[in-house]
């Protein structure tokens, strides 16, 4: 496009400007400029290096007080599946010492003499080998020396402890064995039932004496003498080191606890534990940073978050697994201290009731890696955004800042200057100079015409206000147009949804209608050959079991039918009449309901019994549909429960409440104030009119005579609610 550019004479005025003591040469700003560049990148890069240091210590406070807290989270898990350990052994040492105490409780003798007949006769040192099945599960198994003293009494006190044993087993499945120890080492009970052979066979012996002495070394841990009176002179429960399982169940650990009649030491409770369950325990709650293990106080490993004890046949030791804290260094700290040593820190917590520790490692490499991984975008942004500043301030200074103050001052001078002189500018600017020079003329030129132009301007006014009055008058009628369509459209959607949910009643009763007439015809064609008494009553049968699920469908249609001539009749027509809410209610709850089902929208109602209103039950129909639709299209996304809860309920005397709730995503709260504007909708283009709501907030502050409120906030669902006056206000004119 050419430009014609116009020739005129430039001069400098004989007087200077008001304001030229005002001016700051181009070579003074670029200086401020680049001293204010320069300070703010120094700033900025100051900024960044220490918001990284300071960025660097939060994370690093924030890492060891989530992996402390992980940790007493991972404690509370281990305590309580210990505790189901140690409360086996308790209930089992109990239930010895109560059936001791008070033999008239336990089982009697006939009892230990069923057993007994029950048993195996050729070998009587393996004392159940021959019961029933069910019983061998909730017995267990007894063996006993060749020369044994009777042992009815000893018998009858373990029985009473069966039970719990059994119910320990059966919901935990890291218990491996439950027995007793007799303390003259005359017999022990097993749990779960073994049989005098494979125990020959597993203790390598050929006689079962010789069995029960190797029982009774327990792998050379010798349980009786770990808890007897000379070890363990307080009576307490004792664990004993990590051993495998010859068996093949991996690493285990026992705990046993004494047993005493009175002040005399008879005999020990036990019970072997995987110890699978705590590694199980310790791999499900690693964590990023961190390393867990279990250890004691000599240094073996009882679990590991890591796996390392997975595959192994012999006990693992701790600086195998741990490098920040040495062998018994764990047991000898406060419960849940931070540590800081020279590679990382630990924290160690003692496990109640066991002499082993958690210990929790989180070496410092990996801090030092999740906080550069963390604050590096930041370093990253703000060295970017230091040169990204430089270069556009630069480039803004030179190429915009100087040349537009020029020509603001240039502008600013224009009204003042009889002849438009231009100063030296750069040639990219020159036309933007040129353009001001050139409007000022223009401006001059065409001031002798602006009152005939203002004249002109007036009448084009009156034109256009005449105008958009025509049109104002147009999208009224528009306005009004689609009302309708909106109220036929929902009627539409109802007749739709009740033609849907008639099918299935009469396609049922046709089916069966079909079955039916089938069925007489043979029923016919057996009377020609001969009728028998049971083809006579399977035709009475199958002809009365039809006839009811006709009669059921035929009357399940007919509800619908009549339902929806109620509110379509209401629908369409403002007839005011008497009724009662709750049934009004109840028909919109049938009408709606195919709509609802097919969206897997549950609708609870909370009606009162009995509300009696002199109203337009219409319009009120409408409106609710409008409510309800309105939800289906606006509330609901994926959720799973999609619940719509409809409450009814008298205020005073004189006035009905209606509140329609969801529990759907709610409305922004910027939105919250236009939903009841027209044509309003936030699914422009998908289907919505915005008139749905529009409609229903005109019928009740109109027709009605009530008030239409919503309350609704995100993620908490959506409230509407009607305040309606039980007698609607006349719509007669006054006279």
């Amino acid at each position: 496009m050419n430009r014609q550019k116009t020739t005129a004479t430039y001069f400098v005025p004989d007087e200077p400007s008001d304001n030229a003591h005002a001016e700051i040469s181009s070579q003074e700003l670029i200086r401020r400029y680049r001293y204010i560049i320069y300070g703010g990148l120094l700033l900025i890069i100051l900024l960044t290096l220490g918001n990284a240091a300071y960025l660097s210590n939060q994370i690093k406070n924030q890492v060891l007080n989530e992996e402390e807290h992980h940790g007493e989270e991972t404690l509370q898990a281990l305590t309580q599946t210990i505790s189901v350990s140690l409360n086996h052994i308790d209930r089992m040492r109990s239930s010895i010492v109560s059936a001791r105490a008070l033999p008239e409780i336990t089982p009697q003798n006939d009892a230990i003499e069923y057993l007994a007949e029950q048993g195996n006769k050729t070998s009587n040192q393996g004392l159940w080998d021959s019961i029933p099945q069910p019983l061998k599960d909730s017995v267990g198994q007894v063996f006993v020396l060749s020369d044994i003293r009777d042992i009815t009494f000893d018998l009858a006190s373990l029985l009473p402890m069966m039970p719990a044993v059994v119910a320990t087993h059966r919901q935990h499945s890291e218990f491996q064995w439950s027995y007793y120890y007799d303390a003259d080492k005359a017999l022990t009970q097993l749990y779960p039932w073994v049989s005098h052979d494979d125990i020959i066979a597993a203790t390598e012996t050929d006689n079962m004496d010789d069995a029960l002495a190797v029982i009774y070394e327990a792998g050379g841990t010798f349980p009786l003498d770990l808890v007897g009176p000379e070890n363990n002179s307080n009576g307490q429960k004792v664990w004993t080191p990590p051993y495998m399982d010859a068996g093949g169940k991996g690493m285990m650990v026992s705990l046993l606890a004494p047993v005493y009649d009175e002040q005399k030491f008879v005999g020990a409770v036990g019970t072997d534990i995987t110890l699978k369950v705590l590694d199980n325990i310790l791999i499900e709650m690693h964590s990023a940073l961190g390393h867990f293990a279990i250890v004691d106080q000599d240094g073996t490993v009882i679990g590991d978050s890591e796996g390392n004890l997975s595959g192994k046949t012999e006990s693992v030791n701790q600086s195998d697994v741990l490098s920040l804290v040495s062998a018994g260094e764990a047991h000898e700290v406060a419960s849940g201290e931070i540590q800081a040593v020279q590679n990382g820190y630990w924290i160690s917590y003692p496990l109640a009731d066991t002499p082993w520790s958690l210990v929790l490692e989180i070496k410092s490499t990996k801090i030092h890696q999740y906080i550069f991984e963390t604050i590096i975008p930041f370093l990253i942004m703000g060295g970017l955004f230091a040169i990204l500043l430089l270069f556009i301030v630069l480039y803004q200074h030179w190429n915009f800042s100087q040349p537009a103050l020029q020509l603001a001052q240039f502008v600013e001078e224009l009204p003042n200057q009889d002849a438009i002189v231009i100063p030296k500018i750069p040639n990219r600017w020159q036309y933007w100079f040129d353009s001001a020079a050139t409007t000022e003329n223009d401006r001059r030129a065409h001031l002798s015409t602006i009152k005939k132009q203002t004249e002109e301007l007036e009448l084009r006014v009156d034109e256009r206000t005449q105008e958009l009055q025509e049109t104002l008058k147009t999208l009224k009628t528009t306005q009004d147009e689609l009302i309708r369509s909106e109220k036929l459209a929902g009627l539409g959607s109802l007749v739709a949804g009740v033609a849907h949910e008639l099918n299935t009643p009469i396609g049922n009763a046709l089916l069966v209608a079909s079955s039916l007439r089938q069925f007489n015809q043979e029923f016919i064609t057996a009377t020609q050959e001969g009728l028998r008494q049971s083809v006579l009553d399977n035709y009475v049968t199958q002809s009365s079991e039809s006839a009811d699920s006709i009669e059921r469908n035929l009357h399940r249609a007919a509800e619908l039918i009549t339902s929806f001539k109620q509110v379509a009749v209401d629908q369409t027509s403002y007839q005011r009449r008497q009724f009662n809410l709750p049934e009004i209610l109840h028909e919109l709850r049938v009408t709606m309901m195919p709509n609802l089902s097919r969206h897997q929208i549950v609708l609870e109602e909370k009606l009162s019994g009995t509300i009696s209103m002199d109203s337009y039950p219409g319009p009120l129909t409408q409106v609710l549909m409008n409510l309800l639709t309105n939800t289906i299209a606006h509330a609901f996304s994926d959720q799973p429960n999609k619940l719509v809860v409809i409450t009814c309920s008298i205020l005073n005397d004189q006035t009905a409440i209606i509140e329609v709730k969801d529990n759907g995503h709610g409305i922004e709260e910027a939105n919250l104030s236009k939903v009841f504007d027209p044509f309003f909708t936030t699914r422009l283009g998908e289907g919505g009119s915005g008139l749905g709501l529009n409609i229903a907030y005109n019928v009740v502050t109109g027709l009605l005579g009530g008030e239409l409120k919503v309350e609704s906030a995100l993620g908490t669902g959506t409230s509407f609610t009607l305040e309606l006056p039980l007698v609607a206000p006349s719509t007669e004119p006054e006279t």
